[in-house]
């Protein structure tokens, strides 16, 4: 066969092969601290106000609204302090006509106070204060339950759990919190020539290092990883390796061998042996990509060559890892608008990702594309900053334009 039977879009090879995915549903429980990008398994519902009684919003002294009406610097009220409210150890008396207490930010509002003066509005003689300003009933004191009230449904199932969920969670009185497992990814490279040692290198032999951007992409979407090494141009062994994977993994991803050669084994033992869902996919760089099912184990190939893999994991991988985690909403890549600095070509009805670097200049940033493009130049990667994504429609973008650049690292260095 020379060259592929078919090319569809990429939108349609991801819903095909998300379609197959079965989201987890098995669940455990941890400790919140240890939930961070975990997916919450339940709905949180507050059982307690928070706060969970009047508290002072700053230092000041709690008094009553009406005692210090119309007070101004030519007119102070003066009120008499009775004691003092700290975090932890509130005042148990109560305020009455004429009365205050000095509160700390977060402490109880004393019984009787509807009002805090803060301090920089108060003048002290010793056992009594003269207030400069008026306040109405409610200044600088938050309300039991202002922040979440007691049946309110905190986060929602299927949450990816941020930091500032641990400290709610832990606001709410939680110390644990049911999660779904993580999904189980194993990762095969394939191919004879392949060896992970270099002191393995021989003639013909070559470094295999494209799985390693599958493991670590997986790893960082949240899934756990079964690395299954490098198997031979061999259906006997690949079979081994796919059998062994039906009992425990939740997908199996393969790197290598998806092309269209005689050694291209993984599209011909999918279809083989279960059921092929697609075989070549309408982008560039990352054509030889296939997908489909043995048994109860979804399988997507992915080209071996280290660009092809790093393209067809920031689309179709992230998509089929979301699925099976169970994730509500989507994982979204960070962007910015640059100027483009040279044409981009693109073939019509391909999909193309192009490699740019970005750069300052003056008040404008500029997206440079990487001059060396081809698919097994992984330099081009860790050289550039983004990707600029040109439509299937088109036949690329001029020079000048602006255009929307998918940021490869979290850290900008522009």
């Amino acid at each position: 066969m020379h060259g592929f039977r078919k090319l569809i879009r990429l939108d349609e090879a991801i819903n095909r092969f998300v379609g197959i995915l079965e989201p987890i549903k098995e669940t455990e429980k941890i400790h919140i601290r240890e939930s961070l990008d975990r997916v919450l398994a339940r709905d949180v519902v507050a059982e307690a106000d928070i706060p969970p009684f009047d508290r002072a919003a700053m230092d000041g002294y709690a008094t009553r609204a009406e005692d210090i009406y119309d007070a101004d610097p030519e007119n102070p009220k003066v009120l008499r302090v009775i004691g003092i409210s700290e975090i932890g150890k509130p005042f148990e008396g109560k305020v009455s006509v004429g009365e205050a207490v000095y509160v700390h930010t977060g402490s109880k509002i004393p019984i009787g106070a509807d009002v805090v003066v803060p301090i920089e509005y108060v003048d002290v003689v010793d056992d009594e204060i003269f207030v400069r300003k008026s306040f109405a009933p409610g200044d600088n004191i938050s309300r039991r339950g202002e922040d979440i009230s007691k049946g309110t449904k905190v986060l929602r199932a299927g949450r990816l759990i941020a930091p500032e969920d641990i400290a709610i969670m832990k606001a709410l009185g939680m110390r644990y919190v049911e999660v779904l497992r993580r999904p189980r990814i194993a990762v095969m490279a394939c191919g004879s020539e392949l060896v992970d040692d270099p002191e393995e290198l021989g003639p013909g032999k070559i470094l295999e290092y494209s799985r390693e951007i599958v493991i670590g992409y997986s790893k960082k979407l949240g899934a756990e990883v079964i690395d299954f090494g490098i198997s031979p141009d061999s259906e006997q062994e690949i079979l081994k390796k796919i059998q062994l994977a039906q009992t425990q993994i939740d997908m199996l991803i393969t790197v290598g061998g998806t092309s269209v050669g005689k050694h291209d084994l993984i599209p011909h033992i999918i279809r083989k042996y279960g059921e092929l869902i697609f075989h070549g996919v309408a982008i560039e760089p990352g054509k030889p990509i296939c997908a489909g099912k043995i048994g109860r184990l979804p399988i997507l190939g992915l080209p071996g060559l280290p660009v092809a893999t790093f393209i067809a994991v920031r689309t179709i991988l992230l998509r089929a890892i979301e699925r099976i985690s169970s994730i509500r909403g989507r994982f979204r890549h960070s962007t910015i608008r640059a100027v483009l600095g040279r044409r981009i070509w693109s073939k019509p009805g391909i999909r193309t990702y192009v490699r740019v670097k970005l750069i300052r200049k003056n008040s404008m940033i500029v997206a440079e594309p990487i001059m060396i493009a081809g698919s097994g130049v992984l330099s081009s990667v860790v050289m550039s900053d983004g990707i600029v994504e040109v439509p299937e429609g088109s036949e690329g973008i001029e020079e000048g334009k602006e255009v929307e650049v998918i940021l490869i690292r979290d850290v900008s260095t522009v």
